[in-house]
Order: structure tokens, then C-alpha cells, then sequence
């Protein structure tokens, strides 16, 4: 059957939020007097700031999120799509497509800091940390879009650039993408499509 459905996850994928991120954390966290190199928090990429914390094994209030929206707002402006990233969901759009978005970032998050992409004129649904108790890479982010938007698992494919989605997709039973055009290094030998350029996913249409 043939894929109708393309969802995609934000950051890393189609926006460049790389080092607007990891700056965000490293500056937050020493704020609770932690000092992590930049290669350090990179292991809180792809998953929600709870999952994040424990990673780096920091304790910290319950002000952390405010304040982390705080930080991320000096350095949101680093961030846009990826070369050819918009023009590969219109194209998709323009040839029948269903094209949605599911991520691990909070509504505020995305209210804030992405209100600039245009998101709203594009995607048919946006899954985000409010919409499931459960998140990647566990199924439910996915299930609840799928649900949403009436699809076919077998229609679909979830595109993203870290493990966590490659897992995400494949307990949720759907194709799973990886890309690597954002030159992160990440290998994942669970995703069943490699995406190296935004041409390998029109390819596929």
C-alpha cells in the first residue's frame, strides 16, 4: 500500500533547533549550578525534559520548565528549517498527501517558538507532550495522531532524526525515517528507510 500519511518530528528534523537547544539546557542547568560541555546534553535531544533531566542525573524544582522557555527565547532566533525542508511539505501536500507533526515539545513550546514557521497553513494535525500520559518512544504520540486524522498505519510514515522516533514508529507498526541531512551523526539500524536528502523523501511518493 502505498504512503499517504507523513508525519514528521520538529527539531533536528525539519527545523535546525540543534544548538539553540543544547545552549538552552547548558544555560539553565548551571543556573542549578550544573556545568555540562555541549556534548555532554546531547543525550537529552528527541525525548521531553523529564526524561532529559534523568539522563543527566539533575535534580531540579519545579520552575525548571519556566525557566528553560525563558532561556530558549534568547536563542529561538538561531533556529529555521532545514534547506529545502517547507518546500518538501508543500510538494508533499501538492501531490495528495496527508502531512502532520509529532513531538515531544509542550504546547507552550510550540506556540511560542515555532508560531514563525507557518506550521498552522501546512499540517492536518500536531501531536504534542499534552496530547498522550505516554511518550516516544513509546507508540502513543503516533496512535493518538493516527486517530485523529482517520489514517491507515499501513499509510503511514513517521520521519525523525533520533532513536527515540526510529522506536516511536516501529511499536507503532508504521514505516520508520530517518534523516541525516541535519549532519548529527545519529545511526539507527531499527529504521527501515534512510532519508540523506529531502529529494530521498519525495523519491518515495
Amino acid at each position: 500500500m502505498a504512503l499517504k500519511y507523513f508525519i514528521f518530528d520538529l527539531d533536528g528534523t525539519l527545523i535546525d533547533t540543534e544548538q539553540a537547544v543544547l545552549k538552552t539546557w547548558q544555560k539553565t542547568l548551571k543556573e542549578y549550578g550544573y556545568i555540562y560541555s555541549i556534548d555532554d546534553i546531547k543525550c537529552v535531544l528527541g525525548v521531553t525534559t523529564e526524561i532529559g533531566l534523568k539522563r543527566l542525573g539533575a535534580n531540579v524544582d519545579s520552575d525548571y520548565t519556566k525557566k528553560w522557555q525563558v532561556n530558549y527565547a534568547q536563542y529561538a532566533k538561531e533556529a529555521g528549517y532545514f534547506k529545502g525542508a517547507k518546500e518538501l511539505l508543500l510538494l508533499l501536500k501538492e501531490k495528495g498527501c496527508s502531512v502532520g507533526a509529532v513531538s515531544s515539545r509542550s504546547r507552550k513550546e510550540y506556540a511560542d517558538f515555532f508560531s514563525g514557521f507557518e506550521f498552522e497553513t501546512i499540517f492536518d494535525e500536531v501531536i504534542l507532550e499534552e496530547d498522550t500520559t505516554r511518550h516516544k518512544p513509546k507508540p502513543e504520540p503516533l496512535n493518538k495522531y493516527m486517530e485523529l486524522v482517520g489514517a491507515n498505519k499501513n499509510e503511514c510514515i513517521y520521519i525523525g532524526d533520533m532513536p527515540s522516533d526510529i522506536q516511536c514508529a516501529n511499536n507503532a507498526g508504521i514505516v520508520s525515517g530517518l534523516v541525516t541531512w541535519n549532519s548529527a551523526g545519529v545511526v539507527c539500524d531499527e529504521a527501515k528507510m534512510i532519508f540523506n536528502s529531502i529529494e530521498d523523501v519525495l523519491a518515495i511518493v
